[in-house]
Parts: structure tokens; sequence; C-alpha cells
């Protein structure tokens, strides 16, 4: 490429660095979980059962964890194990779709898992602004990004310390014009029956971060049930996080993940569908690499000498 071209296009950079908008802070980030919907801990010898669902993504299974597929289920992803052992996944019905494959000793997976252990127990450990979900007294279904404690990371922090929710109650969620994470921190166990409905932020920026507990005493029980299979409008939309407790997925519409279940048996049942949200890329990286290939284009043809014939 001539000098020239290249002289303009570090400067093009330097403009698009410094002058245009930054994106939003990043706020917690999944990393490898990103290419999950569900993650399984595996921990204990324990089974993840799936049956009469939808998972519109991959699923991992860590550990010694089993997954039992009793279907008629649908899976428009890969099924992904870190062990190498064939004998932890058992597809118990004809009629189940597996659009990817089913894959062992993938290191993809421990390492998702990794990442979303030490997000739930650093965001865990931060202190949160202490709200109460529900429509008891004293209790909200509306919560602002803004209201949140912010941390270094860009992340809006609460605490919840009560969450008391029927399917007939809504929760919303606003972001804020900086474009920060939300993060709810639970100590304790819940029955998540409730519709999510997000404005401002997506389903990737809200996590619902379930903490304390281990293998050995457990973690809070995270029970999530909207009855979305008979009201299709209903949905919960976010990332949930429990790695050290029961989980149960039943009769819901989610859009986002489902991470954890440590030694305990895990089942997402019932005519759930989990739809995993796209990963954007940042429209300032878009941007200037849309950018450079225009620039790279204008000075290729204004310096590429002219053939004579």
């Amino acid at each position: 490429m001539p000098r020239p071209a290249i002289g303009v296009i570090y400067i093009a950079l330097l403009f698009a660095s410094f002058i245009l908008p930054q994106t939003a802070r990043a706020g917690f980030v999944l990393g490898a979980a990103s290419n999950f919907a569900v993650l399984y801990e595996g921990n204990g010898n324990n089974t993840l059962q799936i049956t009469n669902i939808t998972v519109n993504f991959n699923v991992g299974v860590g550990g010694v964890g089993k997954l039992t597929d009793s279907g008629p289920s649908t899976v428009n992803g890969n099924i992904d194990f870190s062990a190498a052992n064939t004998g932890q996944f058992s597809n118990n019905n004809a009629n189940n779709i597996i659009a990817g494959s089913v894959n062992f000793n993938d290191a993809n997976v421990t390492t998702a898992l990794n990442t979303v252990n030490a997000l739930n127990a650093s965001l865990g450990g931060e202190t949160g602004t202490a709200i109460s979900i529900g429509t008891g007294n004293g209790q909200i279904l509306t919560v602002n990004a803004s209201a949140g404690m912010l941390d270094a990371n860009g992340n809006r922090v609460f605490t919840v310390t009560g969450f008391n929710t029927t399917n007939g109650d809504t929760l919303t969620i606003n972001g804020d014009a900086a474009g920060d994470s939300v993060v709810l921190n639970f100590t304790n166990s819940v029955n998540f029956n409730n519709q999510v409905v997000l404005k401002g932020i997506s389903e990737d920026k809200v996590l619902y971060n379930f903490v304390g507990g281990s293998g050995l005493t457990g973690g809070p029980t995270l029970q999530i049930n909207d009855n979305g299979s008979s009201s299709p409008n209903n949905l919960v939309q976010g990332v949930f996080l429990d790695p050290n407790g029961p989980i149960s997925v039943v009769n819901t519409n989610i859009t986002g993940r489902v991470f954890g279940g440590d030694s305990h048996d895990m089942q997402i049942v019932s005519g759930d569908v989990i739809d995993s949200p796209p990963v954007p890329e940042p429209a300032h990286s878009v941007f200037v690499l849309g950018l450079i290939m225009a620039l790279a284009l204008v000075f290729r043809r204004r310096f590429t000498p002219t053939r004579t014939h």
C-alpha cells in the first residue's frame, strides 16, 4: 500500500479513537460463556434433565455431569461436554432434534464455567443498593439502573433483600444513559415466576447473580416458571447465574442464559424455550473498520498508477 494511504488511515484511527463517541462501559463480561445458552456445572455425578423444550443455542456440561434428553426436545446448537466420557449423554427419544453435534473433551466448557464462577464470586462480594422486589409493602417492580451502586467496571449493583412475585407480575429494568450493566445479587432462594421487560438495556447486560453456598452446603435454590407456554407473550429476559445451587426451569420463555447447578440435578422441562441473545459487534468498532476499508479503497485508487497502452 502506498505510504500516503497508510498515513491518512493512521490519522483516521486517531480521530475515531479520540473524537467519536466511545462505546458504553463494558460491565461484566461473559467471555467464553457467551457461546452457550445453558451451562451445567456437572459436579457430583448428577444430571441435567431436558424434556419437551427448545434451546436455540449451545448447551454445555462440565465435570462428570450427565445430560439426559427425554424429549421430544430441540437443541438448535451443539451439546458440549468438558469430559471425554461418551456415557455422560443419554438420548432417550427418537424425535429429539440436535441441529449441531454432540462433542466431548471440549475445553471451552471448562473455560466458560471458570469465567462465570469467577464473575459470581467477584460481583457477589460487591456492595449493592438494597431493593425488595414484589408487590408487597415497600417492594418494587421497576428497577432503574441509575439507582444501583456503580462499580469500577461499569456495573450497577443491587442487593435483593426480598423477592415475592406472581405470574401476573412484570419486573421492568430500565437501563441508564451510560449503558452500564445491571447486577442483581440474590442470597436467598427464589421462585422467579414473574415476567421481565428490559428497556434501554440488552439481555446480556442484566445478571441475576445467586450468591453463597458451595458443593457441600448448597447455594440458593432457583426456580424459574413464568407460565410461558399458556401465555406466549410471557417472557423472562437476562442471564441467570447460580453456580452453587439447584436450578429448575419449567414452562418458561427465556431470552437470555441459564448457568449453574453445581452438584445437584438440574432440570429444564415442560415447554421451556431458551433463546440466547446474539452478541453484537460494538458500534464503534464497526465504524472504525468501515472507515479503514473506505479509506484504503480511496487511496488505492488514487495512488495506483494509471496503465497506458
